[in-house]
């Protein structure tokens, strides 16, 4: 089974920047097999590069605020039309209608992070956003071993 993750977030915007260290610490984890697309600001960017290698699984992860900070939280979007939350503008229901066109299955992985920091410019993610995001990395691990079972 072909898996991807899509990260979207500003790295000059503090926290928001919380999946790409989450895609780090993937690529860091030899017995994961998930190729990362880093989206950031313009996730759309890596549109033709997912297609290219059609994944039967994405993960979009995102930065979210609205809910308790530090939660994680995943969702099966593969069906859904409401509309997610997140720290940018791009419409989700856009974005996981265009990943629903070649995936067969498309999750949210949203990371709760405080909105405070993300509104100014600062390269840095919060050690609160880290251990979220180390929260998260052992999310994906609960999904990769759930998808290799079903194979």
């Amino acid at each position: 089974m072909k898996k991807a993750i899509l990260t979207i977030g500003n790295t000059l915007r503090g926290d928001d920047g919380v999946t790409a260290y989450l895609g780090s610490l993937i690529e860091k984890e030899d017995s994961l097999d998930w190729q990362i697309f880093y989206g950031e600001d313009t996730p759309e960017s890596q549109f033709h590069k997912i297609r290219e290698y059609a994944p039967d699984l994405i993960i979009v992860a995102d930065a979210m605020t609205g809910m308790k900070i530090g939660s994680v939280e995943v969702m099966d979007l593969s069906d859904d039309r409401d509309y997610m939350y997140s720290t940018h503008n791009l419409p989700a229901p856009i974005l996981i209608s265009y990943l629903k066109g070649f995936c067969k299955r498309v999750l949210f992985l949203g990371l709760t992070v405080d909105i405070e920091n993300v509104l100014d410019v600062n390269e840095e993610v919060s050690d609160e956003a880290k251990q979220t995001a180390k929260s998260a990395f052992e999310k994906v691990k609960e999904i990769d071993s759930i998808f290799d079972d079903n194979n």
